[in-house]
């Protein structure tokens, strides 16, 4: 079962009442606990607070309350999270005081930031909270140029089928679960990697062919959704991602090469730096990407996914 934290960065910062509040806006589908600090001593046998999130997976909902030491306590609790891998749904600034600290709050916590006035009556502020959106929250890491980048986990390679004389059921597992590892990812990224990993170097059309007839299979099953590569003016390339997954999963680079980045995924890396104040977009997303030099590749890549970018200005 999901399970959502609430982390308080004081010990004397009562949650009771949020918790309660929390528990009766979602229901039985999600568990919601609260912890004195990432860094308490949690449950029995299972270490501290932060070694029992991470085993369970869940995500932390930082609690802090209005004060001096609003931004100082809070950042510091959402840099442990990020640090674990734990999502950070939000940031909740419990009762008055600290109006400087909540600036610098919000400047740098690269999650949403909420008000709860009256930490005692929370249920009219819950009602408002996006819970949903929150809970499918992912873990992030703070990326050079201050915007938050979730880790890519990446298909940890096996042994597969040669596609070329596997049948079309062993290629949908193989496939599948790679879409599901790397998702939204280009169908030429994905279908690489299966053919790799049966032993194969080169991409043919003989070897693409039966990989794409899986996808198709896979979509037919509705186990998988396939993005055409005319959607996305420029890509050139289909994305495959896991049914009912998100759309755009905004990720650190990881293995992949910069044109093995769908196009949106990068235009909504570079609406996020635009948000943050970055003024060169290109550059600061190769940035972000830990990228340096500008090929004319790179620059051709990056001017579609600006155009992208742009559309919402218009």
């Amino acid at each position: 079962m999901p399970e959502l934290l609430v982390v308080a960065t004081s010990a004397a910062l009562d949650a009771r009442d949020l918790v309660r509040a929390l528990e009766r806006a979602v229901g039985d589908r999600t568990r919601v606990r609260a912890a004195p600090g990432l860094l308490a001593e949690g449950e029995p046998g299972e270490g501290l607070v932060v070694d029992g999130a991470r085993a369970r997976g869940a995500t932390v909902l930082v609690l802090a309350p209005g004060g001096p030491d609003l931004a100082n306590h809070a950042l510091l609790t959402v840099a442990a999270a990020r640090e674990a891998r734990l999502p950070v749904a939000a940031v909740v600034v419990a009762g008055p005081g600290g109006a400087a600290q909540r600036e610098t709050l919000r400047a740098h916590a690269m999650t949403q930031v909420v008000e709860l006035p009256d930490p005692q009556a929370p249920m009219g502020r819950v009602a408002d909270w996006p819970l949903e959106e929150w809970l499918a929250a992912e873990p992030a890491i703070a990326s050079s140029v201050g915007v938050a980048l979730t880790p890519y986990g990446g298909w940890v390679p096996r042994p597969t089928p040669d596609p070329r004389t596997a049948g079309r059921e062993a290629i949908g597992e193989a496939l599948e679960e790679i879409v599901r590892a790397e998702g939204p990812v280009l169908a030429a990224r994905a279908f690489g990697l299966l053919n790799k990993a049966a032993g194969g170097k080169k991409l043919t059309s003989m070897v693409r062919t039966p990989i794409s007839a899986g996808a198709y299979r896979l979509r037919q099953q509705g186990a998988i959704e396939v993005v055409p590569a005319d959607a996305t003016p420029g890509q050139g390339d289909e994305v495959l991602r896991i049914s009912g997954s998100p759309a755009v999963r905004v990720r650190e680079l990881g293995p992949r090469t910069l044109d093995e980045v769908p196009l949106e995924e990068i235009a909504e890396l570079m609406r996020r730096l635009r948000a943050a104040g970055a003024g060169e977009l290109r550059r600061a997303t190769l940035d972000a990407y830990g990228l340096r030099r500008m090929t004319t590749r790179a620059d051709e890549l990056l001017g579609l996914a600006e155009e992208l970018a742009a559309e919402d200005l218009d």
